[in-house]
């Protein structure tokens, strides 16, 4: 099963920029860090994304969504998740940020 992802997560637009995360409220977490739901990558920015024009924001989550497993009636964020940017390039998940809470 793939790991949760937590606010200590590292993602990336394609040319090496880290999306932006500022997580929701969330009760459930993992190691002091709250876990990222679909809410919250949708609203993630790439504020340092150096492609001209730049990635900017999070446009899409088209996969990697937890079945089971919510937070603030969210599903939960998980690290095979992927989507696209407002450009239509992918970002990606590079770690999960914890190894302890997996979810289908």
């Amino acid at each position: 099963m793939p790991a949760v992802l937590t606010a200590a997560a590292t993602l990336q637009c394609p040319h090496g920029a880290p999306l932006l995360i500022v997580p929701g409220g969330h009760l459930l977490t993992v190691d002091g860090q709250p876990v990222l739901t679909r809410a919250d990558l949708l609203t993630a920015t790439v504020p340092a994304c150096p492609n001209k024009p730049p990635c900017g924001a999070v446009a899409s989550v088209d996969t990697g969504l937890a079945t089971t497993l919510k937070a603030g009636g969210e599903p939960v964020a998980l690290e095979t998740a992927q989507g696209s940017t407002l450009t239509a390039s992918p970002w990606s998940v590079v770690s999960a940020g914890q190894t302890k809470l997996e979810a289908i």
